[in-house]
């Protein structure tokens, strides 16, 4: 797998390029813990919708991950003053995920995986 620090300056492109390239995958959501508890799953296998930020001043204050697209089974999760943001990805399937670090609180995790309609089974 391979992964790399994406530049906070070059957060706008490549979440709306992301947000395009990944609509529609089955994503699954969680939020590390601090304990032994493990990580708290937001969402499990609901398609993306996209991963936007708003900013304050030069730098992004929050980010904001859309996932599912029917009433009863969506996600919208905030998280404020982003610092650190990784991808990880599989060479082989397109498969990975994204790590959001904020400033405060715990990290977020995104694994994504291409939907079985791009790779169809023969």
């Amino acid at each position: 797998m391979h992964s790399h620090e994406i530049p906070a300056e070059q957060w706008h492109g490549f979440f709306d390029q992301f947000s395009h390239d990944h609509a529609g995958w089955p994503v699954t959501v969680e939020v590390l813990s601090a304990d032994d508890a493990g990580p708290e799953k937001l969402a499990r296998g609901l398609p993306l919708q996209g991963i936007s930020f708003d900013r304050a001043g030069t730098r992004p204050s929050s980010l904001r991950i859309i996932a599912g697209d029917e009433p009863a089974a969506n996600v919208s999760h905030v998280i404020d003053l982003p610092l650190h943001v990784r991808l990880a990805e599989k060479e082989e399937d397109a498969s990975g995920m994204l790590m959001i670090e904020p400033a405060q609180g715990q990290t977020t995790v995104v694994h994504f995986h291409p939907p079985h309609w791009l790779h169809p089974r023969h």
